[in-house]
């Protein structure tokens, strides 16, 4: 009969044989494995060590040192050949010969610091590894004979005597867990030799399964806590973070749907969003979990998970999740405050205002370009200096007390103040100046805004010169036409007295003593309407050269004698375009504020000259120059700057108008010229009109006229609505011989026509009359019948005259006018006198 524990004794026997063959066996591979490790390990090693030995001798070029180092660095057993190259020759040295052909071998750069200057190759010999593995294997396979034979002889021992049922048991339990039924080592094996040793087990295997489960939880919830600070801490976009960490969810929880998003609160109410995997109409059958992102008590996204019922999420599970969305919510606050602080300096940057940012101690620390543009001062030539250090200019006390005291109380200022540039150009600069400080209160620096207002100043100083003549525009216009009407009525009223040859002397000089202060009262009005430009400009071809010297010989007597009048006129013709009695005072009203200039008398220099300037010149074309030079008193840079305001003036009360410069401004820029003056205090001041010229144009001639009382035979219908104009008028057109129709408005005038209109050869009408008619539209209505009708047309002051011209055929006859004005301007309409221009 067979036994059962000799088969069981022979079985062990060639299992336990097996096992030291195997185990011998795994023992060769386990020596090759670790000697080939070994081998590499050693060779990286030797590598190194040989390439840090021999630089030193490579980088100084001494081989003789390389090649003795070589061979005592070859001298190990290991080593099959040793061979250097040198990088700047390109030579190689072979300082050990190669002794086997089975070799590993490693090749190193040699450096000093970052340059290369060689190469070290070393051969290790296989053969030395293999026969020492060879002597491990042959000892273990020894030791294990040995173990087994000694093995199998105390197995038979204990079989026979102690173990045979034992071992048939923990047979079993070893096959059932093999089997994976885990079944209790105690209860297995019912003897009390094994009991405790079958407790023991027990706890040690549900311990070991505990702790490798909660080991492998832990593990994966480490590795994704990892990931989801790696993604929260980049620059990355909240909807692709918060959709990331989703997804890191749904793998490591294994969740069928997940829900990862960033939207406002009211969208997080309704429940709008997008989804990863399935839709919100999820089956019944699904545990899910929900978590907001909280951001300063407010919802600003959410994380929604779901997967199977059977599967509920553990709070471990859950606190990950919260975990996870306090990251996020943490993220999302960095991210905002990284983009509001990219926008900030963005904005702060492109501010074409200037940006000065100071410490507490008004050391600046930061500047943005447009401090650059608007200073010249570089960022770094600002940096840790005090801003009005910059700046070269003193402030008025008050603005700088104020904005000192603003300051030093840690309180905002804004206000003016003035700046100089790098290059030391002044400026203008509104500035608003604002403490910062911490979340204690504190002051921590103080941010400057400026903004240059140079040109707006300049605007605004223009704009109310522009009102301001305006105003004396409205003023002159409002009272020209009255006061010009009652002026011509008085004045040819006096004329016509002076025609009365049996009054005694002393009547007519009275007249003449009052007619110079009438003449002075229109030559104020004409000065009002020309400062203005409110008066119409007759446009003709005249010689600077002729007006100046016909002026002289009047403004010789108004001078006096103290004044030495030095006129220098042009070589040929100075023609220019404009309006004569308007150069006249030009030239009028710069003599005479060059004599009221030089009080104790001196030297009046008149020049003139044509200029013709190039094509890139500033002014090109040609331009008649009137020079104008005094040896006065000369005027300071203040006074300069407002000599051509209207009103101004440095003479006594009583002495001067403020008005003869401002009119000469206004003619010169109304002819499309300008002024340049020059002047220094003590030596006198130099004034440079500039006209446009006309060298291509003859110059009008001049016509002399006499005044010829009685030698009209005309027929005249005159239509003026002032009584006492009318009259005068009337009385003048009678004392030239003329019979005269009177009507005081348009429809009046048309009716006259009608009735006499054959009979009459000349219309002198007001410009401004009553009726809804005017003087052109009357003259235009009478033409619609008798196109060839004679007409003049009377005004004190028309807005419409000074800005249009009048239709052909229509001359234009100013209030005041004299007797002889009169007649002349009723000759040349008529045809007798010079012909009309």
């Amino acid at each position: 009969m067979r036994s059962i524990s000799r088969r069981l004794l022979v079985g062990l026997t060639a299992a336990v044989g097996m096992s030291a063959a195997l185990t011998v066996a795994l023992l060769a591979a386990y020596g090759m494995r670790s000697a080939r490790t070994d081998l590499q390990t050693q060779l990286e090693s030797s590598v190194s060590a040989f390439a840090r030995i021999i630089e030193p001798a490579l980088w100084d070029m001494d081989f003789d040192r390389a090649e003795r180092l070589a061979e005592a660095f070859g001298r190990d057993p290991r080593i099959a050949s040793l061979t250097v190259r040198e990088r700047s020759t390109g030579t190689t040295h072979a300082f050990v010969p190669l002794r086997t052909a089975d070799t590993v071998v490693r090749a190193m750069e040699v450096r000093r610091g970052d340059q290369i200057i060689g190469e070290v190759r070393v051969a290790f010999d296989r053969g030395y590894y293999r026969s020492q593995v060879q002597r491990q294997v042959v000892n273990a396979a020894v030791v294990s004979l040995i173990a087994l034979v000694a093995t199998l002889i105390g197995l038979r021992m204990l079989f026979r005597r102690l173990f045979q049922r034992p071992l048939y048991d923990l047979s079993g339990v070893v096959r059932g867990y093999a089997e994976g039924r885990h079944p209790p080592f105690a209860s297995a094996v019912p003897y009390r030799e094994f009991a405790e040793l079958g407790r023991v087990l027990d706890s040690m295997s549900a311990q070991i399964r505990e702790q490798l489960a909660a080991l492998g939880a832990a593990n994966r919830e480490l590795a994704a806590r990892n990931r989801f600070l790696a993604m929260t801490t980049a620059d990355v976009e909240p909807n692709e973070l918060v959709a990331e960490a989703g997804r890191e969810l749904r793998d490591l929880f294994g969740a069928t749907r997940v829900r990862a998003e960033v939207a406002p609160a009211a969208a997080l109410a309704r429940g709008d969003g997008a989804d990863d995997g399935a839709d919100d109409g999820a089956d019944d059958h699904a545990a899910a979990v929900a978590v907001p992102i909280v951001l300063n008590a407010q919802p600003v996204g959410r994380i929604a998970l779901a997967r199977e019922r059977e599967r509920p999420f553990t709070p471990a599970e859950l606190n990950l999740v919260n975990a996870v969305a306090a990251q996020l919510a943490s993220a999302i606050s960095r991210n905002r405050a990284r983009a509001a602080e990219r926008l900030l300096r963005a904005a702060i940057e492109q501010l074409p205002e200037s940006v000065i940012i100071c410490d507490r101690q008004l050391r600046i620390v930061y500047v943005n370009p447009g401090f650059t543009a608007t200073t010249g001062y570089t960022a770094e030539e600002a940096m840790g200096r005090n801003p009005r250090a910059l700046k070269r200019v003193s402030e008025p006390d008050a603005s700088g007390t104020a904005m000192l005291a603003a300051i030093a109380a840690g309180e905002p200022w804004v206000g003016r103040l003035t700046n100089a540039k790098k290059t030391g150009e002044v400026y203008f600069e509104h500035v608003v100046i604002t403490p910062v400080r911490d979340e204690r209160g504190e002051i921590t620096n103080f941010v400057a805004i400026g903004r240059d207002i140079t040109a707006e100043m300049q605007r605004d100083e223009q704009y109310r010169h522009a009102q301001r003549m305006e105003a004396v525009g409205q003023l002159a216009g409002g009272v020209a036409h009255d006061f010009n009407n009652m002026l011509g009525a008085v004045m040819l009223q006096l004329e016509l007295l002076g025609l009365e040859d049996d009054q005694p002397p002393a009547f007519h000089a009275a007249l003449q003593e009052m007619r110079e202060p009438l003449e002075r009262a229109a030559n104020l009005t004409r000065q009002l309407l020309a400062f203005s430009r409110r008066q119409a400009m007759r446009l003709e071809v005249h010689d600077l050269n002729t007006i100046v010297a016909e002026m002289l010989r009047i403004l010789s007597r108004v001078l006096g004698e103290r004044i030495e009048i030095d006129f220098a006129p042009a070589p040929e013709p100075v023609p220019l375009e404009g309006d004569a009695g308007m150069i006249e005072q030009v030239i009028v009203n710069l003599c005479v504020n060059a004599r009221d200039a030089m009080p104790a008398g001196g030297r009046l220099g008149i020049a003139t000259r044509l200029i013709v300037g190039d094509d890139d010149a500033e002014h090109p074309g040609a331009w008649a120059c009137l020079e104008v030079r005094d040896s006065g008193v000369g005027m300071t840079a203040e006074v300069q700057s407002r000599i051509f305001e209207p009103f101004f003036t440095t003479k006594d009360v009583g002495q001067g108008t403020g008005l003869g410069l401002a009119t000469t401004h206004g003619i010169v820029a109304q002819h499309g010229g300008w002024i340049d003056v020059e002047s220094v205090v003590g030596e006198g001041s130099t004034f440079r009109v500039y006209l446009p010229a006309r060298p291509d144009a003859t110059p009008a001639v001049p016509l002399a006229r006499g005044l010829d009382v009685g030698r009209g035979d005309a027929t005249v219908l005159l239509v003026e609505d002032e009584p006492l104009v009318r009259q005068m008028v009337s009385y003048s057109l009678q004392r030239l011989g003329h019979r005269v129709l009177e009507e005081t408005n348009g429809p009046d005038a048309l009716r006259r026509w009608a009735e006499h209109g054959d009979a009459i050869d000349l219309v002198i009408t007001d410009m401004v009359m009553p009726g809804g008619i005017s003087g052109v539209q009357l003259v235009e209505r009478i033409r619609e019948t008798a196109p060839d009708v004679r007409a003049i047309v009377m005004s004190g002051y028309s807005r419409h005259l000074a800005s249009d011209v009048l239709p052909p055929g229509i001359r234009f006859l100013p209030k005041p006018f004299s007797l002889a004005v009169l007649s002349d301007a009723i000759d040349q309409a008529l045809g007798r006198g010079a012909p009309q221009r």
